[in-house]
């Protein structure tokens, strides 16, 4: 099964012409990041087999045979059990639908479909897309450490403690290995991170950092205004509660 991810990329520039567009990102589950580090071989057939499967249900014309060939040439994988990845997925689909997705580049799948990838490469493949799967379409996002470490471990929602965590995930929540991770997603792999005088930290993948900066300031003196005004408004009411109490003080003084 792993062998089917193999792409067809390897096939003659002449070949390639005669193949679909080819899907530049799998979008899929952020569920089926958990094991990664663990067990790779799995986390990569999970994903590739839930990719096949919600692919061909978006065909509407041709057998269940050519539905599944298009869909091997779009994605860029072999073809090769069709009963299996599509049972597999459709299993996967089910269990997983209304599930916060991220976004793996197809390039970027093949590369850690293969061996040799170590475990920190594997933490940072994780991280990024455990930030993915929380910006989502937003230009920019805040983001705090126990979302993107029980995103990386394949968890929708965040966790309290880090004991929640499985062994190889909890080893990179680690204050070293997660600031590690961040260094080497913003050196290569093109994150936007910003984390000053700030509680969590702020991401992007769309703007610039000076942009992402500036969307931070504006946010903070938002944040800042409604405090003052809030704040305003609860002592102009504790006014009124002295002022009416009073009022009704000498209301009831004047009856006597």
């Amino acid at each position: 099964m792993f062998k089917k991810l193999i792409s067809i990329g390897q096939k003659s520039k002449a070949d390639k012409s005669n193949d679909a567009v080819k899907a530049e990102f799998l979008n899929v589950p952020v569920q089926l990041l958990s094991g990664f580090i663990d067990d790779t071989r799995m986390s990569v057939r999970d994903i590739s087999s839930y990719s096949i499967y919600a692919h061909l249900m978006k065909l509407d014309s041709g057998t269940v045979k050519e539905k599944y060939r298009a869909t091997c040439a779009c994605l860029d994988f072999e073809e090769s059990d069709r009963d299996d990845d599509l049972r597999r997925g459709m299993v996967l689909f089910e269990r997983y639908k209304n599930s916060p997705m991220t976004g793996i580049e197809r390039q970027v799948f093949t590369e850690f479909s293969k061996a040799g990838k170590s475990n920190f490469d594997k933490a940072c493949f994780l991280a990024f897309h455990a930030l993915k799967s929380i910006v989502g379409d937003k230009n920019y996002q805040k983001v705090d450490n126990k979302l993107m470490w029980a995103r990386m471990d394949g968890k929708a929602k965040t966790i309290s403690d880090v004991s929640e965590l499985s062994e190889k995930v909890r080893f990179f929540a680690q204050e070293y290995q997660t600031l590690k991770i961040k260094r080497e997603l913003q050196e290569n792999w093109g994150l936007i991170y910003y984390a000053q005088h700030t509680r969590g930290f702020y991401v992007s993948f769309k703007m610039d950092l000076k942009s992402l900066i500036r969307e931070v300031v504006k946010r903070k003196r938002k944040t800042i205004e409604q405090l003052r005004l809030n704040q305003m408004r609860f002592l102009e009411s504790e006014v009124q509660r002295e002022l009416d109490k009073l009022e009704e003080k000498a209301s009831h003084s004047k009856k006597k």
